[in-house]
């Protein structure tokens, strides 16, 4: 199931799973594309957590929405102590239902208690089911405030990246940038509330930024990205519902 990326600036953006082999002297990535991902499964989770650096996106949320109730995941990246795994087969395993909820406030909480660069953070439950009621929102959003979205200063706007790899915003923030009405952005907030169960980060992460805003999504922006990563969102199920990348 693992697919090549030939990826001209060579940064991971769009997928799972990466493996690095070495080939006959070269170094070759092989990973997992989202759709790939979302086929793969045999049947529908009721939840899933991602232990996985970046992958807090509504792309990654609507592509999995038909295989899983609830997914948990991060916007930012995840420090390499990653999960709570001591404790977390408790609420997963002892409770009916599986208290996945108790799993992200343990994970966030394990992070806030520690200083400088540990405490960095973020992390939100999804309900998947819900997702098709942000995506008419956003679709009607989207079309209406195009224009200022692609005039948008991406500095403005809340990341979750490091190193330049500015490919990952917040959803809520973006469309703020753009000059959402009183009224759109009450719209906007009931549907997100509709789907994101829970949310929570840290003031700050690694110390290399602050997160003063987290709506539980991020989105890919395309003023801030490139026309080669514009072919692939837009091909992804969330652009094909809201139109997003035109």
């Amino acid at each position: 199931p693992y697919v090549e990326r030939p990826s001209p600036d060579g940064i991971d953006v769009k997928t799972f799973g990466q493996e690095i082999v070495n080939v006959n002297g070269q170094l070759w990535s092989y990973e997992m594309s989202l759709p790939t991902l979302a086929a793969a499964f045999p049947f529908k989770f009721d939840y899933m957590i991602m232990d996985a650096c970046l992958m807090g996106g509504i792309e990654t949320a609507y592509e999995l929405r038909n295989a899983t109730r609830y997914l948990c995941f991060s916007q930012t990246e995840i420090l390499a102590d990653g999960l709570p795994y001591k404790t977390l087969l408790g609420p997963l395993f002892k409770e009916t239902p599986a208290d996945v909820r108790s799993v992200c406030e343990e994970y966030y909480d394990m992070y806030a208690e520690k200083t400088g660069t540990y405490q960095s953070a973020t992390i939100s439950m999804i309900d998947c089911t819900k997702l098709d009621l942000l995506a008419e929102c956003c679709k009607d959003l989207f079309s209406r405030y195009r224009d200022a979205m692609n005039v948008i200063d991406r500095k403005n706007v809340q990341g979750f990246f490091r190193f330049n790899k500015h490919w990952f915003y917040d959803l809520e923030d973006i469309l703020t940038n753009a000059g959402m009405s009183v009224a759109d952005q009450k719209a906007l907030s009931t549907a997100l509330k509709e789907c994101v169960v829970y949310k929570a980060h840290t003031p700050s992460f690694m110390e290399d930024f602050e997160i003063k805003k987290n709506c539980g999504l991020s989105m890919y922006l395309p003023v801030a990205g490139n026309s080669y990563l514009d072919s692939y969102y837009s091909g992804l199920e969330w652009n094909k519902a809201t139109g997003l990348v035109e």
